[in-house]
């Protein structure tokens, strides 16, 4: 059969982890603190600097409002902490439903979890016991303690505490199951439960980021296309005035920017690297062995520079008929309205337009804000509503929030709704709360009211929660009660460890006798007190 030297490879997308991964590198470095540290009185400038200023004032009316729960967070990062919470729940609402047993709804109804904790994240200690009581019945003697890479566990039922090390667990596993497992998995305990905080950047790539690209974008944006004037505004009944800055980029212009920044990341070793640890953060999974996903990575990584090639030839390609235009209403250095619109689509394809428009009000007393985001062609439209006013960071509160989302094609029309309201009110570090939610799709509703009383004060803290769930015609009378107290301690008490079992030493012969042997005689003796 002869050759077709003709024929040619199939064209592969820019990778959608990369591109995923690309976006939430720079939205979370420029969301957090960009760095626009600009002096310029120029369109360009303020249009940045007032987007910059925005962010700032939502993060300082939620710090500002909730000074002690940010407060406590601190304190239990940088010191000892112990924590106690009681959980019940209320099933009555279930009491009529079908296939419900009544005895069943009024025992769990009756019964109580108590988990009490401390931690240390700083010396990577944490502790953990529980005890449950139902039907008059407590079950106590359940703790786990973790100190770095190394779990204990404690069991009302034994006299001794099984330990196992991070670092053994996958040589564990595969005694017992060598087909599936390698031997180098782990849990990865010490990030889980230590360095989990929330944060896929750290303050070093936040700043490189902000560095090198988002100013880098900043100085790519041609300054002619910011044009400035003076225009009032109307934004929640109130008149305006303000600056109307409009950003207008071309087709070309917009190509030129994304085409600069995907050729300065083909380029830019550290940015890989950043990129890299993301994938290991977000891509990590308990029990995986570590060498696979580090191939994957790699595999990832060798042909980066080909899918940078790849999204370069497809920005080239893909249609931006309008090009993108922004503009921004500024007052008191903070955007008050907003305009963007554009449209985009692959080469051969119908655009699809884009619109985002709204007003807002930020500043120390209120949050206000209206938003409709708009996308669709002539055969299918979606619209996306925002708005919400938080008023007040004094002694009383009152907030609301509203979601709306419609979605028609023609054929099967989508409507969901949702809302918020909220009141508070403060006295000192003391706080009560009413919020209440509610859901609406396909003419069901679902409500959820979350309701108590809470008070950080210092290096203490207590609060009190009831969460009630109804869905109105069907289930009412559902709620769950979840209190707690907490407060700064000098240590970690932990648990007795002069005693362990070492399951991670242990051969695979050697755990089945332990487990059918020792473990075994113990739990049955146990059994016999409950007559079973």
């Amino acid at each position: 059969m002869a050759e077709n030297n003709d024929e040619q490879p199939k064209k592969k997308g820019l990778s959608k982890g990369i591109i995923a991964i690309i976006i939430a590198v720079i939205v979370l470095a420029g969301g957090g603190a960009a760095a626009f540290f600009m002096t310029a009185s120029s369109p360009k400038a303020t249009f940045f600097q007032a987007e910059k200023n925005s962010i700032e004032q939502l993060q300082h009316f939620a710090e500002t409002r909730y000074e002690g729960e940010f407060d406590w967070y601190e304190q239990s990062m940088e010191n000892p902490v112990s924590q106690n919470a009681t959980l019940g729940v209320n099933l009555e609402g279930l009491e009529n439903e079908e296939f419900v047993d009544p005895q069943m709804i009024a025992m769990l109804s009756n019964a109580e979890l108590a988990m009490n904790s401390e931690t240390d994240m700083e010396n990577k200690q944490a502790y953990m016991d529980l005890s449950v009581n139902v039907a008059g019945m407590n079950l106590d003697g359940i703790a786990g303690y973790v100190e770095g890479s190394d779990v204990y566990a404690e069991l009302p039922f034994l006299e001794e505490v099984l330990q196992i090390s991070d670092e053994d667990i996958g040589s564990v596993l595969a005694e017992v199951d060598p087909y599936t497992f390698t031997g180098n998995e782990s849990l990865g305990i010490e990030e889980l439960v230590f360095e989990n905080n929330g944060q896929l950047l750290t303050d070093e790539e936040k700043e490189y980021i902000q560095d090198e690209y988002i100013m880098f974008v900043y100085d790519e944006l041609p300054d002619d296309a910011f044009e400035s004037e003076n225009e009032d505004v109307e934004v929640n009944g109130e008149s305006i005035s303000a600056e109307k800055i409009a950003m207008n980029l071309s087709e070309d212009e917009l190509k030129s920017v994304i085409t600069s920044v995907l050729e300065k990341m083909k380029e830019d070793e550290e940015f890989q690297e950043i990129l890299r640890n993301q994938f290991e953060r977000s891509a990590s999974t308990p029990l995986q062995d570590p060498e696979v996903m580090q191939q994957q990575i790699d595999t990832m990584f060798a042909e980066f520079d080909t899918a940078i090639d790849q999204g370069i030839e497809g920005v080239e390609n893909f249609q931006f008929p309008d090009g993108l235009q922004s503009t921004l209403w500024v007052s008191d250095d903070k955007v008050v309205q907003r305009e963007l619109v554009a449209s985009m689509a692959p080469e051969g394809e119908e655009p699809i337009a884009f619109s985002l428009s709204g007003g807002q009000l930020l500043n120390d007393d209120q949050i206000y804000f209206d938003h409709t985001l708009t996308m669709g062609d002539e055969n299918v439209e979606a619209n996306i509503g925002l708005n919400g006013d938080f008023q007040g960071t004094g002694e009383s509160v009152t907030d609301n929030a509203n979601l709306t989302f419609a979605f028609d094609d023609g054929f099967t029309p989508v409507q969901f709704d949702a809302s918020y309201t909220g009141d508070e009110t403060l006295d000192g570090s003391a706080r009560d709360f009413d919020r209440q939610f509610e859901f609406t799709a396909d003419n069901q509703t679902v409500n959820l009211g979350w309701t108590g009383d809470s008070t950080y004060d210092g290096d203490q803290m207590s609060s009190n929660n009831n969460i009630a769930f109804s869905i109105p015609g069907y289930v009412d009378n559902v709620s769950m009660d979840v209190n707690s107290e907490g407060a700064v301690i000098d240590a970690v008490e932990g648990i007795d460890t002069s005693n362990v079992v070492d399951l991670g030493a242990m051969s695979a012969e050697e755990l089945q006798q332990y487990f059918q042997g020792d473990f075994n005689s113990q739990f049955q003796q146990w059994l016999m007190q409950f007559g079973m």
